[in-house]
Formats: C-alpha cells, sequence, structure tokens
C-alpha cells in the first residue's frame, strides 16, 4: 500500500506539470519482456496512449491450464487468488484440426488499483527526465481518475493441433497473460517532452514495482521523412455511374484508397501501396500496417487493436442495415469478393475486399506482388435499391504512434434518391465523449453504418 500511495503521488506530480501542446501518443507492446526499438520523430511532447504486456508460456504437450504463468515467469509472482474461467472458444485452423482458446479472469491482479510510469533513461540507466504517467484505475469500477477508455487485463490458453472439437489428444498448449490498456481520455494532462538524450524507456507497473520492462529509444529529425505522425484515410470514386446518377445492377464501382499522415502528406505513391514484403521487412518506412494473425487476435480479449486488418466494405441500403446472420467461410476469402451479407437471408447486402488480397496474405501469391490502391466491387444483381456505404478501416504504426483509423464514403445504387440511416440503439454518446469518441477508438470510424464484425465459419 505504501508503495502505490507513492506510485500515485509520482504520477500526479508528473503530470500537473504537463505544459505542450503538440502530443504524440506512444504505443509499446513487450511479449515476454521484449519490445521493438522506438524511433521517436522530432521533438513532439509524448503521452501513454497503448500499453500491451504479454507473458507467454513455452509450448508443452501437457495440459496443464494455466499452470505455467502462475509457477515461472514475469508473472508468477502476482496474486492470483479468484481466478477463473470465463469462457471457451473453438477454431478451425482452416484445415483437419481447430484451436481451442479457454479465458480467464477474476485475479486479484487483473481487479485491483493499477498504473503505469514510463522513465526516460540516459544509455548510463540515469533517469534524464520526468517519467510518463497513466492511472489505469480499477477493472469493474471506472473512476473520472482513469486514464485508458480501455482496461483488459486477462489470461488465455490456447491449444493449437486439436483433432476435433472437445478433443485436443496430441496438442500443443501454451498459456498467455495479458496486460492490455489503451486510449488515454487524459492526454492533454499526462503529456510531457522526451530529452534528446533519453536512450530508453524503462515501463514500471505498480503491480510488479521490482520489475523493468525496456525499450530502446532512437531520435530522428523532423522534416527528414516525407511525412509525420497521424492517420488520414480517405476513399474516392474511381468510375462515375454509367447513366451519370447511380450504380445499376451488375455495374462495377471501383473505389481509390488513399492515406496521409495528420499533415496531408501521401504515405504511399497514388495508384499503389507498399507491398507485404516492404511492411514486413521495414523497407516501407511510412507505417503502414497489415493483417497480423502471429498475435493471435481475438475480439473482446485479445490484440484485437494491434491486428491491423486492413479492409474495404461496401454495404448497403443503409436504411435496411441490421445484424448479418451470414457465415464467411475460408473459401469465400478466395472470391472475386467476399460476401459479409446477403439480401436473401440478411435483408441487406454486404461485400469486403483486403488490402493485401487474401491470395498475399494465405501466400498463394508472393508478398512482393505489386498492391494497388484500388479496390472494384461488382453491384449484386439482387442488391437492393438505395444509398450504399463505403468503408476502409486501417493501422499504422510510426515513431512510437499506433493509430486505427478509417473512412466511409456514400454512393447510390438504383435510385437517385438517397435513402437515410436510422439507427436503433444510442445514443452513443453517453460513454463515447471526447476522447473516447468513436471517431478515436475502435477502428476509429465514427460513422455508425459501418459493420465489419461478421460471423467466420472457422469460429465455431
Amino acid at each position: 500500500m505504501k508503495f502505490t500511495i507513492t506510485f500515485v503521488s509520482a504520477l500526479l506530480a508528473a503530470s500537473s506539470l504537463s505544459v505542450a501542446d503538440d502530443r504524440v501518443g506512444l504505443s509499446l507492446l513487450f511479449q515476454n519482456g521484449q519490445a521493438a526499438p522506438i524511433k521517436l520523430v522530432g521533438n513532439h511532447s509524448r503521452y501513454l496512449q497503448e500499453v500491451d504486456i504479454a507473458v507467454t508460456s513455452q509450448p508443452s504437450a501437457t495440459d496443464q491450464g494455466i499452470l505455467p504463468l502462475r509457477q515461472s515467469g514475469e508473472f508468477s509472482g502476482l496474486n492470483w487468488s479468484g481466478i477463473q474461467q470465463v469462457e471457451e472458444d473453438w477454431r478451425s485452423d482452416g484445415g483437419p484440426t481447430f484451436t481451442r482458446q479457454r479465458f480467464y479472469r477474476g485475479a486479484v491482479w487483473m481487479k485491483t488499483f493499477s498504473a503505469f510510469l514510463l522513465l526516460p533513461l540516459n544509455a548510463g540507466n540515469i533517469p534524464v527526465g520526468l517519467p510518463l504517467a497513466a492511472l489505469t484505475g480499477f477493472d469493474e469500477n471506472r473512476t473520472p481518475a482513469d486514464d485508458g477508455f480501455v482496461r483488459r487485463f486477462i489470461v488465455r490458453q490456447m491449444a493449437f493441433g486439436c483433432p476435433a472439437v472437445g478433443n485436443c489428444t496430441g496438442a500443443s498448449f501454451v498459456a498467455q497473460g495479458l496486460v492490455q490498456w489503451r486510449h488515454n481520455v487524459n492526454a492533454e494532462n499526462r503529456d510531457l517532452n522526451i530529452p534528446q538524450s533519453t536512450a530508453k524507456f524503462r515501463l514500471i507497473w505498480s503491480q510488479q514495482p521490482a520489475v523493468f520492462r525496456d525499450v530502446l529509444v532512437t531520435h530522428q529529425a523532423a522534416g527528414s521523412l516525407p511525412y509525420g505522425y497521424g492517420f488520414v484515410p480517405s476513399l474516392s470514386v474511381v468510375n462515375a455511374p454509367a447513366n451519370g446518377q447511380f450504380y445499376q445492377l451488375g455495374e462495377a464501382v471501383t473505389f481509390r484508397v488513399t492515406l496521409r499522415d495528420g499533415q496531408g502528406n501521401r504515405l504511399h505513391p497514388s495508384g499503389a501501396m507498399p507491398t507485404l514484403n516492404d511492411v514486413l521487412t521495414g523497407v516501407d518506412q511510412s507505417g503502414i500496417r497489415y493483417f497480423n494473425p502471429s498475435l493471435i487476435p481475438t475480439l473482446y480479449y485479445a490484440f484485437k487493436h494491434r491486428e491491423s486488418n486492413t479492409t474495404v466494405g461496401l454495404l448497403g441500403p443503409v436504411h435496411k442495415l441490421k445484424v448479418a446472420n451470414h457465415v464467411v467461410q475460408l473459401t469465400d476469402f478466395f472470391l472475386p469478393q467476399v460476401p459479409t451479407a446477403l439480401r436473401a437471408t440478411d435483408g441487406w447486402t454486404g461485400l469486403a475486399f483486403t488490402i493485401p488480397p487474401p491470395l498475399v496474405i494465405f501466400g498463394v501469391l508472393p508478398p512482393a506482388t505489386a498492391l494497388l490502391d484500388t479496390v472494384t466491387f461488382t453491384i449484386p444483381a439482387d442488391a437492393e435499391a438505395g444509398t450504399y456505404v463505403a468503408s476502409f478501416k486501417g493501422r499504422r504504426e510510426f515513431g512510437g504512434e499506433a493509430l486505427n483509423r478509417g473512412a466511409t464514403l456514400d454512393i447510390k445504387v438504383g435510385t437517385p434518391s438517397p435513402a437515410p440511416f436510422v439507427a436503433a440503439t444510442g445514443p452513443c454518446t453517453s460513454c463515447h465523449q471526447g476522447a473516447s469518441d468513436i471517431s478515436k477508438v475502435l477502428h476509429g470510424i465514427g460513422d455508425r453504418r459501418v459493420r465489419f464484425h461478421v460471423p467466420y465459419g472457422t469460429q465455431l
């Protein structure tokens, strides 16, 4: 308790000295104590925006549940009292086997007060400036003092290679503890300048004050790259309707995706996107990210904010939108366009396309395959007339900043008359205001008509 009081006092003292107005959020990911180096561009003030700590056990042929985490490793010294399984999830691996996930919550370390300090250190491990601070608060009782809009501390056990649902004979078992915190709603009171002499950041979590998690830091001058911080996607239509008013059934419509930084600088040349290979190897420095399955992202529980599933969608008519029942199968991703909702069963039409295309993501085509910045949809023959909304979602990680952002654009199909969307739920602004506005959290899309989450045949 004495440490907690001292820790909070340090947080508040550091926060009270925040004066900068050119702030940039910091994203940190530690996996078994390791983090990729961060290159800070320019001399912006910084604040903690996204902190993820993942501790993963070694694969085992024996199902030990989450015992490996409790007995050894970074999280073994935490208070595990109250831990219990809350959910089980089965997914097809795309072949003859399945992955089982079991999720656990309720441990004391998951529920009690928590906070972060990020210390700027020089090469000799000497502090060179005030620490960045973030109050993560409690798990179940949000208070006005909490800095993060999302606080998700959980544990999962994953069983890979199960021969059937309900049978994990011969599987490989891994346990993973996750501390996930993001979307700082008090950034204006938490930002500080980082001295140029900073050679590393040291993250200290109040639950483990004696555990140091370090990440190397380098500095690059502002203007040394053709782009800076921020992420602003946009959509435009390449081909106007043949009749000049609206798109007909069976007609193709091409959308161009343009990605810029916060100052309007392009992140890619017109007509092309960086290849998957250039993104994976770091040849492309723009920070554009593509689908990353290695973290095993799972809705609500784990790493969905880092999934980077860059997607363009088209759905409508907007006055008929509701939750879709159509189940997208793995084979659907190899069609010219992925159906996400069918008029016959859902009452509306949904289509999607990923960047890179599925053939590249799944390795059928090489990762060096050239990528366009355009996506073409063909309006299905049974599509109902009305207003349709095109959408984009993507992620950029640049200079320590990570942003999920999106864009939307309306077109008319089968009629020149617009049809309004009337929300059946809400108002979302009861919770989502200011820094937690829907346009700033989740996919970074404020348009409530957009639906990217649909059932997949691999998720049972």
